[in-house]
């Protein structure tokens, strides 16, 4: 499913598509009635075909699971979900940064080695979100440069929880 760009679901406002891959969309979004949220917010809306088999309904639900019971710094802030007979989705904070795919890239792309210190900082705020997580007693599964967010408050955030346990 395609939202457009003001509509409304759920009493939320659909803002611009920030990230349309495989498995999901992402957009930015606010509520309807106008208020100020409290943190910004994305609304994540799996992608489910005609022929797909059930693998992404089940990580949504894994997600959607998971999502509400995660605490602290290290995971986006839950905030709602769709029911999966309508418009199954997932409205949680939108935590500003960059992937560690992208960071790695930037350095590539300039054809520049990454120097240690910076390797080993974020390694170890890598190594917190997992523990953080670990402590939580739930395990990742599926941590990759792309699923791991370093912030704009230069923290680690984990993202994409629809393979963990």
């Amino acid at each position: 499913m395609r939202l457009e760009e003001g509509s409304e679901l759920d009493g939320f406002r659909i803002g611009v598509c920030l990230h349309a891959g495989a498995m999901a969309r992402i957009y930015e979004l606010g509520y309807a009635d106008g208020r100020e949220p409290p943190f910004p917010m994305v609304m994540k809306l799996p992608l489910m075909r005609d022929g797909d088999g059930g693998e992404n309904i089940v990580s949504f639900e894994i997600e959607h699971q998971l999502l509400q019971v995660l605490h602290g710094p290290h995971v986006p802030r839950f905030v709602a979900a769709g029911d999966l007979d309508r418009v199954p989705y997932l409205a949680m904070e939108y935590v500003k940064g960059v992937t560690l795919e992208a960071w790695i890239k930037t350095f590539t792309d300039a054809n520049e080695t990454i120097p240690v210190e910076a390797i080993v900082r974020v390694g170890a705020k890598l190594a917190q979100a997992v523990h953080s997580l670990h402590q939580q007693n739930v395990c990742h599964l599926d941590l990759k440069p792309a699923n791991a967010l370093l912030s704009d408050e230069d923290r680690i955030v984990l993202l994409d929880f629809g393979l963990s346990c």
